[in-house]
């Protein structure tokens, strides 16, 4: 079961990372382009130091 909910989790990050990569190339803010990245990168740091058990 550990391996789906690790899939599973990887799923999500990827499909998040799709969803704001079309405003992060097109914003033309810089600082939201950061707000939005930051918030990948909080998701990404999540999903590796999660110890699904």
């Amino acid at each position: 079961m550990k391996n789906i909910e690790r899939s599973t989790a990887l799923v999500g990050l990827l499909l998040l990372a799709a969803f704001f990569t079309p405003y992060v190339i097109k914003l033309k803010e810089i600082d939201l382009g950061i707000i939005l990245v930051g918030g990948l990168a909080l998701a990404a740091y999540d999903f590796f130091t999660s110890h699904i058990e």
